[in-house]
């Protein structure tokens, strides 16, 4: 669900700059945002025993970051690094 999330990223970003909604990436980070939170709450991300599964996990974490660090930026906003 996370992957087909931050696919949908591009997409979004279109259609802000078709129909000039911002609320558009508000809306979008919320969802991911959501999404995310479950997918580290259901998955192990740091799993020792699974050296693949736990790359592909941060991968996807990374990709989460980018994605989000770049809907800020469009709205202008500066991203907290840590929490």
């Amino acid at each position: 669900a996370l992957a087909i999330e931050l696919l949908q990223f591009p997409d979004v970003v279109d259609q802000v700059l078709t129909d000039f909604y911002p609320h558009r990436i508000c809306e979008y980070l919320y969802n991911i945002s959501g999404v995310f939170t479950q997918f580290v709450t259901k998955c192990f991300v740091l799993d020792a025993k699974n050296p693949a599964m736990m790359k592909s996990r941060l991968v996807l974490c990374e990709a989460t970051g980018r994605v989000m660090r770049k809907c800020f930026e469009m709205l202008g906003i500066t991203p907290l690094h840590r929490i």
